[in-house]
């Protein structure tokens, strides 16, 4: 995909009719990580892809905050069923269980004891399995939606924070 926009972009300008291009914009969320690397390609102002990664992966935006000396709630990331119970006892609750790569809070869930938390995850990961990319969204696959399988594009790690109040 990023090779073939990088053609289409650079063509611009070539045909008489159109200007080579000043800059990208998407108004799709997955698609910022690709805006943000073909404008760094192109010499475009854009985010830097970098930038952009930490910003879409929460546990990543966590530790950049605590990189940056800025409070933030106890957490761990989830890869494994395995690691449910290093959350348990790192994290406590009650808690918080998020999908890392997620968005409009797609399978969120606030945990409240360790039946709850292995559940939750399970639960979580049984839904991101479900999920399609069609139109640039993500959207809760069935045998009527065409798109591509969500799972070989986003993370599905889930992360788990320390549930803040308020």
């Amino acid at each position: 995909v990023f090779e073939q926009a990088l053609a289409h972009i650079q063509s611009l300008g070539q045909d008489g009719i159109t200007g080579a291009a000043d800059g990208i914009a998407t108004f799709v969320e997955l698609s910022v990580p690709l805006v943000s690397r073909l404008a760094e390609r192109l010499g475009l102002p854009g985010h830097r892809p970098s930038s952009v990664d930490n910003a879409r992966n929460k546990h990543a935006t966590r530790a950049c905050l605590k990189a940056a000396g800025l409070p933030t709630p106890r957490n761990l990331l989830i890869k494994t069923p395995e690691d449910v119970e290093k959350a348990i006892e790192q994290v406590g609750f009650p808690a918080v269980l998020k999908p890392s790569s997620g968005a409009a809070s797609l399978g969120v869930k606030k945990v409240e004891s360790a039946a709850d938390i292995k559940e939750a995850y399970q639960e979580i990961i049984d839904e991101l399995k479900t999920l399609v990319v069609t139109s640039g969204a993500l959207v809760k696959g069935d045998p009527k939606t065409q798109g591509v399988d969500a799972s070989n594009i986003i993370d599905l790690s889930v992360l788990c924070e320390q549930y803040l109040d308020g």
